[in-house]
């Protein structure tokens, strides 16, 4: 598997990448499966198992990290992630070993909610795969465990906020930038929703909820083990199978159209 650090401008800052890419005899230009990362952000070499996965199938991976976290400098807000993720998806349009046809998004929790938030107005990602998601930015707002986390990774540095950052700011940022209000405009591409039912921290009736917003093609999997973060060795097995199942059912639907 070949590995390609980038730095994508953006604005005055930029954002750091990794692209892995199949070395099993499949040919340029690439499919690929880009993740948005939530509120804990993997070192990139974490990523490798599911890379792993995607380049045995002839599709490539991509993780960034959004402004603010690990080594993408500046500072995080709903809108800044959403502006990054559209500047990720015209690099990758861009790349010449990038398929532009076939750019699918993964998002885990708050990423889940940044990448059905921005796939909703953008026909250049064909296909969506959601783990774990923010239901909704309210929630953000005003679920005491939400919160918790939120304030406490910033308070040790591990993300990084506008000095006046506070509850009104984030309220006004959400405003037409909701999950649960946008996802039916995901349809008609496909949408699969995957929730852990061991998952404490996201409820399962607000995912659940979600997905009743959604329209076809979408498809909902329960991971009987699955927890939040995945710790569970045989959930995060199950969790990646299923992820790297719908995306390469996908690209090989999306080659014939």
């Amino acid at each position: 598997m070949k590995k390609e650090k980038v730095h994508i401008s953006f604005s005055e800052e930029y954002l750091s990448g990794m692209i892995f890419y199949p070395e099993n005899g499949a040919s340029e230009p690439f499919p690929i499966v880009c993740k948005c990362h939530g509120l804990i952000a993997n070192d990139f070499v974490k990523e490798e198992p599911l890379a792993q996965r995607f380049a045995k199938e002839g599709i490539a991976y991509f993780i960034f990290h959004f402004t603010g976290f690990k080594e993408s400098p500046g500072t995080t807000s709903i809108r800044t992630s959403l502006a990054n993720l559209d500047r990720v998806i015209s690099f990758m349009v861009d790349h010449p070993a990038i398929n532009a046809r076939q750019i699918g998004i993964y998002g885990v929790s708050l990423g889940g909610a940044i990448a059905i938030c921005h796939t909703a107005r953008d026909p250049r990602i064909s296909s969506l795969a959601i783990q774990a998601p923010l239901f909704d930015f309210n929630f953000l707002v005003n679920y005491p465990e939400f919160s918790a986390l939120y304030d406490g990774l910033t308070t040790t540095g591990l993300i990084k906020l506008p000095e006046k950052e506070d509850r009104a700011v984030l309220q006004r940022e959400i405003q037409g930038n909701n999950p649960m209000d946008v996802i039916a405009n995901i349809s008609p591409r496909p949408l699969l929703i995957i929730a852990g039912a061991k998952d404490t921290f996201m409820p399962l009736e607000g995912i659940e909820q979600l997905y009743q917003q959604a329209k076809p093609p979408k498809e909902f999997i329960t991971i009987q083990e699955a927890d939040h973060n995945l710790t569970d060795k045989q959930a995060r097995k199950e969790t990646f199978k299923t992820i790297t199942n719908f995306f390469q059912e996908i690209f090989i639907e999306q080659r014939y159209i």
